[in-house]
């Protein structure tokens, strides 16, 4: 085989790896595909594509992995809802886990107001802290990043800044869309 076609054989192989690994920017979320069901296929995707950007906490007491974006904000001076993936392995299942730090950690409930483009926007309320409350919670926050939004966090009558660091909406948004592979939604 010509040196040409073997560099034009790698080129397309490289194209084509690349773009299969590409965290989506702009895809809908499709809540009709919303499933906590994981295969074979898209865990092996995860263990051998994804899981290098992720600190991996294991309890083998509850047969849990939980995986928290390595690039996250950690520490500030204002709040922080990071995310982390929780993996059950026995029953196939992911589950979206939203850490907030401390200072929201006690709160019956989350109120996020975004506001876009275009006078667009919304209230987002997180109330029922199980899996479903908190898958639907975090795909109206995905959403609304896509959108390029901004958001405040109403706390005791006060309007806080949320997600203002680009580094915490990075990965809030890395994490989301690779739960959604993992679930296949994407």
């Amino acid at each position: 085989m010509s040196p040409q076609i073997m560099k034009n054989m790698l080129f397309v192989a490289v194209a084509v790896l690349l773009y299969s690994c590409k965290i989506d920017h702009d895809k809908k979320v499709d809540r009709a595909k919303f499933s906590f069901k994981t295969g074979d296929d898209t865990e092996l995707f995860f263990k051998n594509m994804r899981q290098s950007y992720y600190d991996l906490e294991e309890n083998s007491v509850a047969k849990f992995n939980i995986f928290r974006y390595k690039d996250r904000v950690q520490e500030a001076d204002h709040q922080l809802l990071n995310l982390a993936i929780v993996i059950n392995y026995l029953q196939d299942e992911a589950y979206l886990l939203l850490e907030p730090d401390e200072s929201l950690r006690d709160q019956d409930r989350l109120e996020v107001i975004w506001s876009g483009e275009a006078e667009t926007g919304g209230t987002i309320l997180l109330e029922n802290y199980n899996r479903e409350g908190m898958l639907e919670f975090v795909s109206q926050v995905y959403e609304a990043l896509q959108k390029k939004a901004r958001f405040t966090l109403k706390l005791e009558g006060e309007e806080l800044p949320l997600l203002d660091d680009p580094r915490e909406r990075e990965a809030f948004r890395i994490t989301v869309s690779d739960y959604y592979r993992l679930t296949r939604v994407y």
